[in-house]
């Protein structure tokens, strides 16, 4: 029998637990300062006017041989991240006059192979002269196969030694490490479990490279027929690789792969061409979700005969936790772009006092709220924003929405929400936009003289092997991912695909797993990108090697200034004015703290032989 004494003492411990537990709650919940957004830096890092001769590759020219398609957009956009100067031609009528000067050494030609199909045999000889001098070609588009069996030179200038094949069906490719950062890739065509998702180009023509060569991709054949022709992996068709000519080089793509995988591409091709490469980088990597929440109740049948509750209900008990468990495994920030309505034609009254409950969320995970800026098909995009920010005002909230969503149907229409000043409109705090994902996009720009432009970079929810290619790319070139979770779909499903339950395994696993080799970049909000956007656009690197020590120098930067340096074999052993660390063997992420430092490499063994 229970003594009274007993009962007192556990109902006592019962109280005190109780009161405990409500306290902590209502301590957490009294000092949630979630009016405040803490992700936004306090100073924004204006635009500054480059001095082009203040850049390491400001004497470099970058020429372009082509016409002005996805591939000329890519070279041109990474000549503007890499400060290089930049000129393009849509014919190779003046290449001899190109090629005469003396400074083939600081030039890089950049062709269109089939342009070689006319008057093979001489422009063949220019370019040979011109790599046998010291400089660089990279035909991003190979010559047809027709023309390379019709010409001995033009062979010899690719480093073909046999031709085998117009056309061969590969069995898998396979991206070797050391070129694009993110290690060696498989990319099997059988056996896998979804198909479509195999979407690099299969059938190429094969061409048996010589010795003198060196492959960075490279197609493969099942055993079976690799078995029955007797041929060997060095006999495998190339992709990807570089044929050394005299003192210069000539780099061949077989396929497509510049147009939207070039940065890094190129990125990696200057590496190769050099005693070790150093360059600006941006450092982030962001999780955005778009759309997210939605303040009203607009497709409510829908809703329910999908999910079983209201869209209020599905974005505070499903999607929110999906999100934060999500982002957590890997230390993810979110990025969560309110949208007040997704229709300009919904007639529903929004509860937009939901929007302090999701910001007092955000609080709690180091997340950031962002806006719309523009809904489905907006026909007059100032009246959606103005409405939004109406809605909004409500609220009588401080919080500093720095960052806007677009979605690509009204990307056009932005520069009506710009005001004279190169301001937004009605959010007027905000520094930076990001655009819905789209491959040929513009990744990192100025906007305006006062807002930047982020275009998300992946689907959350799709990952093929062109994915995985462009992911490595841009990791390589810039350091950076904007990752998009788009809840228009999640919230609208067409059918079953988007559902949720379909996807958030997708979003999870993605993020979990393709990303892990460029676990030493940052993760960050997109205001804290915002402000590492503007330090890459604004700042330039110079840099020169004396025997182990490589001195850097930068400009433009205000604060810290992130780059990779990627070295042959050589090893970091201490650094001035900085800190560095690996991202994989032979690059490393290094962080400036000044304007000027010293990279000391570890001096190479010596070995010395002594007679017994």
């Amino acid at each position: 029998m229970l003594s009274k004494r007993n009962f007192f003492m556990m109902f006592t411990i019962i109280i005190v637990i109780l009161a405990i537990f409500l306290s902590s709650v209502a301590l957490k919940e009294y000092y949630n300062d979630y009016d405040v957004n803490h992700m936004a830096p306090a100073e924004v890092v204006s635009k500054q006017l480059r001095n082009a001769e203040s850049s390491d590759d400001a004497e470099k020219q970058v020429i372009y041989f082509g016409e002005e398609d996805g591939y000329f957009n890519t070279v041109k956009e990474w000549t503007q991240y890499r400060k290089k100067s930049f000129a393009s031609f849509s014919s190779l009528s003046n290449i001899s006059k190109i090629t005469a000067s003396d400074g083939a050494g600081n030039q890089c030609l950049i062709i269109d192979g089939e342009m070689l199909q006319n008057n093979t045999v001489e422009l063949t000889g220019t370019l040979t002269d011109y790599t046998n001098r010291g400089g660089v070609v990279i035909l991003y588009r190979l010559p047809s196969y027709e023309t390379i069996s019709g010409c001995d030179a033009l062979r010899e200038l690719l480093g073909i030694q046999h031709l085998r094949a117009e056309s061969v069906k590969l069995n898998e490719i396979r991206l070797y490490s050391g070129f694009l950062l993110g290690g060696e890739t498989h990319y099997p065509f059988e056996g896998v479990e979804k198909p479509e998702l195999a979407d690099m180009q299969r059938e190429v023509p094969w061409y048996d490279i010589s010795a003198r060569t060196k492959t960075y991709m490279v197609g493969f054949l099942s055993s079976e027929e690799k078995d029955s022709l007797g041929i060997n992996n060095e006999d495998m068709p190339a992709i990807i690789w570089r044929s050394n000519m005299g003192e210069g080089s000539v780099f061949s793509i077989n396929g497509d792969y510049l147009k939207d995988s070039g940065f890094g591409i190129l990125d990696a091709i200057t590496y190769e061409t050099e005693e070790y490469s150093l360059y600006s980088v941006v450092n982030a990597q962001n999780l955005s979700c778009t759309g997210f929440p939605v303040l009203t109740e607009e497709n409510e049948t829908l809703m329910a005969k999908v999910y079983g509750m209201t869209a209020e209900q599905f974005c505070r008990d499903i999607l929110w936790p999906s999100f934060v468990s999500a982002a957590r495994k890997n230390n993810w920030k979110i990025t969560s772009f309110v949208s007040v309505k997704y229709s300009d034609s919904s007639n529903v009254k929004p509860k937009v006092v939901n929007l302090i409950d999701y910001l007092k969320y955000f609080n709690e995970e180091s997340a950031e709220a962002g806006v719309s800026l523009g809904r489905i098909n907006s026909s007059d995009i100032r009246r959606s924003v103005k409405e939004e920010k109406k809605e909004i005002k409500k609220l009588n909230l401080n919080y500093l929405f720095a960052g806007g969503y677009v979605r690509q149907e009204n990307k056009d229409k932005l520069e009506e929400l710009l005001d004279d000043s190169g301001n937004m409109n009605y959010f007027t705090d905000i520094r930076t936009v990001v655009g819905e994902y789209a491959k040929g996009e513009r990744i990192l720009y100025w906007m305006s003289d006062n807002i930047t432009y982020q275009n998300a970079t992946t689907d959350a929810y799709t990952h093929s092997y062109r994915d995985n290619l462009m992911l490595k790319s841009i990791e390589t070139s810039l350091g950076y991912s904007n990752v998009q979770a788009d809840m228009y779909r999640v919230l609208n499903p067409k059918d079953e695909k988007d559902q949720w339950q379909n996807l958030a395994d997708k979003m999870s696993a993605n993020i979990d797993t393709y990303w892990k080799p460029f676990s030493a970049f940052d993760k960050t909000t997109i205001s804290q990108s915002d402000a590492r956007v503007r330090n890459f656009l604004n700042g330039s690197v110079r840099s020169s090697k004396n025997g182990n020590v490589i001195t850097v120098n930068t400009d433009g930067f205000s604060g810290e200034a992130y780059l990779i340096l990627r070295t042959h074999g050589a090893q970091i052993d201490s650094i001035t004015g900085g800190s560095f660390k690996n991202i994989e063997d032979n690059a490393y992420l290094i962080t400036l703290t000044d304007n000027s430092a010293k990279i000391i490499l570890k001096s190479e063994p010596e070995f010395y032989y002594v007679d017994k």
